[in-house]
């Protein structure tokens, strides 16, 4: 079975709550490291985020990564919107002029009522409210340092 929230996807959520659990700018290396990610994915990412605006970047040796203040009343599905998110419950929720039955079908609007489910918690799930333990969340990075 298919995830309805790819992979990339949920790397973007992690990516976006750890930068904004540590408030500070962030080089793409300890995001590899604290989120066990690799670095092509993570630049990936990053270019997406930055392009929807979530994430400020500064160049040079000085340079890194820091979350855009928007990013503490955004939703998770603003992030998963940003990085293409187009996940359906059932295809002919994408395209409902293909089924003839579609007027009549009562399967469909159980799928269109899950759907909207779905979108509805998405769309109330803050990014605030996800943010790590910062303590637990540095030993944890700390400890992958020393190994």
């Amino acid at each position: 079975m298919n995830s309805f929230i790819l992979r990339e996807e949920d790397y973007a959520i992690r990516i976006i709550v750890y930068l904004a659990t540590v408030r500070r700018k962030v080089k793409i290396q300890e995001i590899c490291s604290a989120l066990f990610l690799s670095r092509p994915i993570v630049v990936k990412i990053m270019n997406r985020l930055k392009t929807g605006g979530f994430v400020d970047t500064k160049t040079g040796k000085e340079g890194g990564y820091t979350v855009s203040e928007k990013v503490f009343d955004s939703s998770v599905y603003d992030i998963l919107v940003c990085m293409g998110f187009s996940s359906r419950v059932n295809t002919c929720l994408s395209n409902n002029d293909k089924c003839q039955l579609f007027p009549i079908c009562k399967i469909n609007r159980l799928f269109s009522n899950l759907q909207n489910d779905v979108e509805e918690r998405l769309k109330q799930a803050k990014i605030k409210e996800f943010l790590f333990n910062s303590e637990e969340l540095f030993s944890k990075f700390k400890s992958t340092q020393e190994v």
